[in-house]
């Protein structure tokens, strides 16, 4: 199964949520993401592929309900 592939995202090797990720913004001019949290080090893990990138935007929630703690 090639990198171009989108039936599945898994956790094997070259089918996780990364190696898609990777392949499909490393030619995007903007980066636009909405998301409920947001972990700095799985930034670090896209930002080679967003360096030609001309604008990244990202979105983050700022507030959890009680019952989600």
């Amino acid at each position: 199964m090639s990198n171009s592939d989108l039936t599945f995202i898994t956790n094997e090797k070259d089918k996780s949520l990364l190696e898609r990720f990777k392949v499909l913004i490393k030619d995007s001019y903007y980066f636009d993401a909405l998301v409920g949290y947001f972990f700095i080090s799985g930034f670090y893990k896209l930002y080679p592929s967003l360096e030609k990138t001309d604008k990244v935007r990202i979105l983050i929630g700022l507030k959890m309900r009680r019952r989600n703690l």
